[in-house]
């Protein structure tokens, strides 16, 4: 019924929701389900920056298969966000398995 929030089946990494500032408030006003404004700020961001750090669909704007061209190009200055970062060793940004 509700998509993952990442994986396979989740959103891109070109959408919107991979920021986590956007992702934060988000999460802050809608969840948990029929619980909505229950988080603090920092609850959110929390949530956000931990769903951020785990794979997703690649950017379909994907720059030569190369993810580094593709940070600099479309996600330096797009809001905090972890795309191109390296997360407990694994490069965030090559796409879900």
């Amino acid at each position: 019924m509700f998509p993952p929030v990442w994986g396979r089946g989740s959103f891109n990494w070109g959408a919107g929701m991979h920021r986590i500032d956007t992702a934060a408030g988000f999460i802050q006003h809608n969840m948990p389900l029929g619980q909505g404004d229950t988080l603090s700020d920092q609850e959110a961001w929390d949530v956000a920056a931990f769903v951020d750090s785990h794979e997703r669909p690649q950017d379909p704007r994907l720059i030569d298969g190369d993810t580094e061209k593709t940070r600099i190009k479309f996600h330096e200055g797009d809001g905090v966000n972890l795309y191109g970062q390296t997360v407990n060793g694994v490069l965030i940004g090559k796409g879900a398995p």
